[in-house]
């Protein structure tokens, strides 16, 4: 039977862990995709999307472009995520038209058009599917990050891609710290500095960071804690089957057998 199980939760609480062990659970009867994954089925990773004139432009530079488009509609799709290395010129030209470089409305579109191919997809593959990231946290770093949309202009949307879902019998398993200073400290520990020095500018240098003044730890701090809340309360009204799971103290083996027991993967 096709079921959509989607991860969810601030950056380190274990979305991934969690993710990859519900597919070593599933087996073959699911497919997982991560994050940052160029053949995500729902969302958009290192794709161009241009219109008619933009392609235009761009075919002067680069005549063979087209071939490498998938249109849809008014629109034109061209995944670039491997180009860098045999293209490093076409590569940027396109990083400029990303689909997260779009207007908001034009953004809006794309994404829930996005979630309805996947659903027909997934419906007729007949497969269950393993998500993270793509149904709150995307939507909230673009909208509220990037544009500080309104709570209104947000929820509207997943209010949207939930009911495009709603087909695939979704579960959200939502991960939520108590302390997320503590948690930012330990990420920061594991991770490259350069993902800190990014989404300290993702979260502070656009829209909703110059509207209050937010900057370095303490604005990454503030974004988050209103994200939380924000996914939080949504997830609270929305009309979708979900999960917050407290998993401050990181016990794993105790978070996935209470996981197992709620999905109906094994008996109390």
């Amino acid at each position: 039977m096709t079921r959509l199980y989607i991860f969810e939760g601030v950056p380190g609480s274990g979305k991934t862990t969690s993710a990859k062990w519900l597919k070593s659970r599933l087996g073959d009867k699911a497919k997982l995709f991560l994050e940052g994954d160029a053949e995500h089925p729902a969302d958009y990773e290192s794709v161009a999307c241009l219109t008619e004139d933009q392609i235009d432009e761009v075919e002067k530079d680069f005549p063979l472009i087209r071939k490498l488009a998938i249109p849809k509609g008014e629109r034109y799709f061209i995944s670039y995520a491997g180009m860098y290395e045999e293209d490093k010129e076409l590569f940027e030209r396109l990083r400029q038209f990303d689909v997260y470089e779009l207007a908001v409305e034009d953004y809006l579109i794309v994404a829930l058009d996005r979630w309805r191919e996947f659903v027909q997809k997934a419906k007729v593959e007949g497969h269950s599917y393993i998500l993270e990231c793509c149904y709150l946290q995307n939507p909230f770093t673009f909208l509220l990050a990037k544009h500080n949309c309104s709570k209104e202009v947000i929820f509207h949307f997943l209010n949207n891609v939930t009911e495009i879902i709603s087909e695939l019998d979704p579960v959200v398993v939502y991960f939520e710290q108590e302390n997320l200073s503590d948690n930012l400290k330990k990420i920061r520990q594991e991770r490259p500095i350069e993902w800190f020095e990014f989404v300290t500018w993702y979260y502070t240098g656009q829209e909703y960071g110059k509207e209050r003044g937010l900057s370095g730890e303490s604005g990454v701090l503030h974004f988050l804690n209103e994200r939380k809340q924000y996914e939080k309360e949504f997830l609270s009204n929305a009309r979708v089957k979900s999960m917050i799971i407290n998993n401050t103290n990181a016990d794993w083996e105790q978070i996935h057998d209470q996981l197992a027991f709620e999905l109906g993967l094994l008996e109390k």
